[in-house]
């Protein structure tokens, strides 16, 4: 099991270098754009209609 641990932590570490490089130059609106762009783990749709049935 610690195998696949140390794989997954690997494969988190091999995301942030890559997000790294891509937004290393870029300036505040560059990045608030690229952002908006990526797709998201968790869409605002789904958060909003929670948000919803909590009030």
């Amino acid at each position: 099991m610690k195998a696949i641990e140390k794989s997954v932590l690997q494969q988190l570490r091999d995301i942030r270098d890559k997000l790294s490089l891509e937004i290393q130059d870029m300036s505040y609106e560059q990045l608030k754009e690229y952002l908006d762009k990526q797709k998201s783990l968790h869409p605002k749709s789904k958060w909003h209609k929670q948000d919803e049935i909590a009030l």
